[in-house]
């Protein structure tokens, strides 16, 4: 072996033996933990905080506990809560944005709104939160803006100084997650708060994980902070349910949930409707609007209004979209896989707003065209089933 091979080798093993060295002297850093699509990290608690939760948690039931305040009422029905959290769920286009700006004036004012919706905020937690996922900035600012004008105020000169408005639309989910946990850690006097497109801080409302991960954040936000959090979300076009499982999840935790539709004798207003209140129900509010602000009417009015007759909308299969109808074939089948013709027209009935056996054979025509169901010769019976 050459002098040059020789030196070159015993190099190599000098250069091996440092790197080997250096490699042990480094120190031993954890993997960082995944990131979810949930907007956050898993996390292990230790022995040591199990047992710290195991021993916080523990009820004295020899003791009483103060029950929180209510901070919302409609006419005298407490309705809305501190420490805990509602949904106002709608179908598209139902006016939802403007009837949250009616319970968002009531709070921000700490006053009561055609005297039927009164807030009520304790004196060192007066500052009411709006965060608008959805809207562009110019829109969100319009909604922010109605609550100057509820209360007879001019955005432009008076103060709200309670009044904070944020729009969340540029950013991604974990983004806005993130944004808003600061926001409500870091207002002292924070009292109130309306995310107006709860949706859009996860990336799927049919996620079952990502469904359970916001309504935890949402109950520890508002019991941790003794604030009340009001959910802003779609409801489904075939029924009055919330949309997908973070709407199930978030109906079934909300200590209120109120339902905005629009009148069906006249689409020029609205109403708010209790779907589920914790104590007594309180009566529904019928609003319209003018000059792009919103009011509520009188009970005679609304009375009056809900009287008045009306040619029934004509509902057409065409008004939903295929993935709408597959959604709902889905739930539909989901208890019973297979139908026969006549259980399958009454389960269509009902599926789509209580429509006629004529209508709902229209319907059952309609999904055959589209090829969204199976059907199966048996004896004298027709069996049906999704694809």
């Amino acid at each position: 072996m050459e002098n040059n091979d020789r030196n070159f080798l015993a190099d190599f093993k000098v250069h091996t033996a440092q790197l080997e060295q250096g490699l042990k002297e480094q120190p031993i850093v954890e993997p960082a933990p995944p990131y979810t699509a949930t907007g956050g990290a898993v996390t292990q608690l230790s022995d040591w905080q199990v047992q710290e939760i195991v021993r916080s948690s523990k009820m004295d039931l020899a003791v009483d506990t103060e029950r929180p305040p209510y901070c919302l009422f409609i006419d005298d029905a407490p309705v809305l809560g501190l420490g805990d959290i509602s949904t106002i769920i709608g179908k598209a286009k139902s006016r939802k944005t403007f009837a949250s700006g009616l319970i968002l004036a009531a709070m921000a004012g700490n006053t009561s709104v055609n005297e039927r919706i009164r807030g009520e905020l304790p004196f060192d937690k007066q500052d009411v939160l709006l965060v608008d996922t959805e809207q562009s900035e110019f829109y969100a600012k319009t909604s922010a803006r109605r609550v100057f004008g509820i209360l007879n105020k001019d955005y432009m000169s008076d103060d709200l100084p309670n009044f904070h408005a944020h729009t969340l639309r540029p950013y991604s989910p974990p983004e806005r997650l993130q944004v808003i946990e600061n926001l409500i850690y870091s207002m002292p006097n924070l009292g109130f708060v309306v995310i107006d497109g709860i949706r859009d801080l996860i990336t799927s409302i049919n996620d079952e994980e990502q469904a359970t991960m916001i309504t935890s954040k949402l109950l520890k936000w508002s019991t941790e902070r003794m604030i009340h959090i009001c959910c802003v979300l779609h409801m489904n076009k075939a029924d009055n349910n919330a949309r997908g499982h973070v709407g199930t999840e978030l109906m079934n935790k909300s200590l209120a949930v109120l339902g905005v539709n629009k009148i069906d004798n006249n689409e020029e207003y609205s109403e708010i409707i209790p779907i589920a209140t914790r104590d007594k129900e309180p009566a529904s509010i019928v609003f319209g609007v003018e000059d792009g602000l919103p009011y509520i009417l009188s009970e005679e009015d609304a009375d009056a209004l809900r009287k008045t007759p009306d040619k029934k909308k004509v509902v057409r299969p065409t008004d939903w979209t295929d993935e709408e109808h597959t959604g709902i074939l889905g739930r539909m089948f989901e208890k019973e896989p297979q139908m026969k013709y006549g259980d399958f027209v009454f389960a269509v009935q009902n599926a789509y707003g209580n429509i006629g056996i004529a209508k709902a054979k229209q319907f059952i025509s309609h999904f055959k065209n589209k090829e969204l169901i199976k059907w199966e010769e048996k004896g004298r019976q027709t069996i049906y089933t999704i694809i």
